[in-house]
C-alpha cells in the first residue's frame, strides 16, 4: 500500500512482522492517530503507557519500542524526522469535543477508528488508546499540558517496523477546534513495504 489519505479519512490493514509503516505528513502540521492490534489474538493490542514506562519518557522517537498490554513488541520507530510524537492515549471523540467546545456531530478519531475496525468485529468501546505522530503536547512546570501545532513540515514522516502480524487503523486527526492540526486537518500518505 502507498497512498495518500485526505484530511479527516481513515483506514486500517493488515502487516506482517518485518514490515515498515511509513507516515508522511504531506503539507505539515498534521497528526496521525494510530492503534494496532497483534492479529493472533485481537484482545492484546497496543499500550502507550507500557511503552513510556518501558521506555523511560513520554515523548516516543527513534529508536524506541512501542508495546502491547501485555508487554509484546509491536512496533520499534526506525526513521522519524520530526522527534516529537505523543503516546498520551486520548484521542478526540464526539465526547470529548462535545464536553471541551459544546459542538456536536463532529468527526473525530473515535469514530473513525471504530469505522476502521469494525470490519475485524472490534467494538468502539475495544480501542485502545492512540499513538499520535508529530502532535506537540508542551507539559509546563506548573503541571499544565498544552496542546500546541505540530513542529511538522511537508515531506517530514516517521517509520515504524512492525515487530509481529498485526491489524493497525490510522485516522487522519480531523481535529480543527484546537492546534492540534495547526487548526486544519490535511492530508497524510500512509505506505507498507517490505524492508530491502
Amino acid at each position: 500500500m502507498d497512498k495518500v489519505f485526505p484530511g479527516k479519512s481513515h483506514t486500517a490493514f493488515s502487516m506482517k512482522a518485518g514490515q515498515v509503516l511509513h507516515i508522511e505528513d504531506v503539507e505539515g502540521k498534521q497528526v496521525a492517530d494510530v492503534i494496532s492490534f497483534t492479529l493472533r489474538d485481537l484482545t492484546d493490542k497496543l499500550n502507550n503507557e507500557n511503552a513510556m514506562l518501558l521506555n523511560y519518557t513520554y515523548n516516543l522517537t527513534k529508536p524506541h519500542v512501542l508495546y502491547s498490554n501485555n508487554c509484546n513488541k509491536m512496533f520499534t520507530i526506525i526513521e522519524d524526522t520530526v522527534g516529537r510524537n505523543y503516546p498520551g492515549a486520548a484521542m478526540c471523540s464526539e465526547e470529548l469535543n462535545f464536553l471541551r467546545y459544546g459542538i456536536r456531530g463532529t468527526i473525530n478519531c473515535r469514530d473513525n477508528l471504530a469505522a476502521a475496525v469494525q470490519p475485524w468485529g472490534i467494538a468502539k468501546h475495544e480501542l485502545p488508546g492512540a499513538f499520535a505522530p508529530f502532535m506537540n503536547v508542551i507539559h509546563h512546570a506548573d503541571g499544565r499540558a498544552e496542546i500546541a501545532e505540530p513542529p511538522s513540515k511537508p515531506g517530514d514522516f516517521i517509520e515504524l517496523r512492525a515487530e509481529m502480524d498485526q491489524l493497525v487503523a490510522i485516522s487522519v486527526c480531523p481535529q480543527e477546534l484546537n492546534p492540534v492540526n495547526g487548526w486544519k486537518s490535511t492530508p497524510l500518505r500512509i505506505a507498507v513495504f517490505d524492508p530491502e
